[in-house]
């Protein structure tokens, strides 16, 4: 009998607690700008100036877009995109630091400012950069992915050619990149475009014109350049190839977060990734295993696109139910379109309240601002 009180008495606090709700963080309001959002320092500030006033907590500011940056660095060239759309200014250097200005204003308003990066596109459009930049797509040609036909990822006039996140090189120059961004007082790292180009094949047709749907799905399936294929010893098994692939990209975001808060210092650093909405097909497609870097605390945020109206409260209850109450009220901060209806966004930031998420962040500043002045959605969203 005595025994039994025992273990009734020890029992005791698991069963008043063990439905109880998480502790209840913060909420974020995080707002994406993109590298097309600014190209001045007085643009900068008014975009500060802007989220802050809006109520945003959070910024993710984009300083790399297609292995050029928005920031002095070692590494990579200048961005051409701060002095227009001819990528012959590639490399040019502009007079100021973007990000720099950023987080001095960030400060000065109160607001967290987390930069930005494309991690694994190097390149985009039908031009190359002139090699005297020392750009990805010129300098380093064998860092590409390459398709099962044995041919470089090539890219489109409006989509990315991708890197290989299982090539060494990559991933060291990868992590160059988050020890420079580290340098900087913000708050954290926000990855996107850290997958595989899983949907290629809907721009393919551009490269490949006369392409079969056959062959189209052919030059949309990578990475199968050499360094991959001797990793691989040639294997025929689609599971091993996948969780090959899987693995790659899952390293890159590990060694990301552990150079980013190595750098940074004692500071509290946040790793957060955009990811896709739908985590299965995120899994199985794209090989982005985001479950897995939430539980692991490969990254702080999960930032789910969820960008489809009519499925998002469908997604929003998968992801909920995927994660678990506790990882959704501490790591869930969904993705939210401004594109479309106002009504409709307001909608989904409620429902995202309602299912006890950690936050949601809107896609993006270019849809609440026109020419750094709030539209009519800013200002009822506010």
């Amino acid at each position: 009998m005595k025994t039994r009180l025992i273990i009734c008495l020890l029992l005791l606090p698991l069963i008043l607690f063990a439905g109880a709700r998480p502790p209840k963080m913060p909420e974020v309001r995080a707002i994406w700008v993109t590298r097309f959002d600014y190209k001045s320092p007085r643009d900068v500030s008014s975009i500060i100036i802007n989220c802050a006033q809006a109520g945003f907590t959070d910024i993710f500011f984009q300083v790399r877009g297609n292995g050029t940056v928005f920031y002095p660095s070692r590494v990579e060239p200048w961005a051409f995109e701060l002095h227009g759309k001819d990528v012959a200014n590639t490399g040019k250097n502009p007079g100021w630091d973007p990000l720099l200005t950023a987080s001095a204003w960030a400060k000065r308003y109160g607001i967290r400012l987390h930069a930005y990066i494309n991690v694994l596109p190097g390149w985009r459009g039908v031009k190359n950069p002139p090699a005297s930049a020392g750009q990805l797509w010129t300098a380093h040609p064998d860092w590409f992915m390459v398709d099962s036909t044995g041919a470089k990822m090539r890219p489109t006039s409006a989509w990315y050619s991708f890197v290989n996140p299982a090539h060494p090189a990559v991933r060291s120059h990868l992590s160059q990149i988050a020890a420079e961004l580290a340098r900087y007082d913000i708050a954290g790292l926000h990855l996107d475009y850290i997958r595989f180009p899983y949907d290629y094949k809907s721009v393919a047709r551009e490269v490949y014109p006369n392409a079969s749907k056959a062959e189209i799905q052919a030059h949309s399936t990578f990475s199968f350049d050499r360094l991959s294929l001797s990793m691989m010893h040639n294997s025929s098994s689609r599971k091993k190839w996948d969780d090959f692939r899987r693995d790659s990209v899952t390293q890159v975001v590990r060694d990301l977060n552990s150079t980013f808060r190595r750098q940074h210092g004692p500071a509290p650093a946040v790793i957060s990734s955009s990811v896709l909405a739908d985590l299965d097909s995120g899994y199985m497609h794209a090989f982005q295993d985001s479950r897995r870097w939430a539980k692991e605390r490969a990254v702080d945020w999960l930032v789910p696109m969820n960008y489809n109206a009519s499925l998002f409260d469908e997604r929003l209850a998968l992801m909920k139910r995927s994660l678990g109450r506790r990882a959704t009220a501490g790591q869930l901060v969904v993705g939210i379109n401004c594109a479309g209806d106002l009504q409709e966004i307001r909608r989904e930031i409620a429902a995202s309240r309602q299912a006890g998420c950690r936050g949601f962040a809107l896609f993006a500043y270019s849809h609440l601002f026109k020419d750094h002045q709030p539209t009519a959605k800013a200002r009822v969203l506010k």
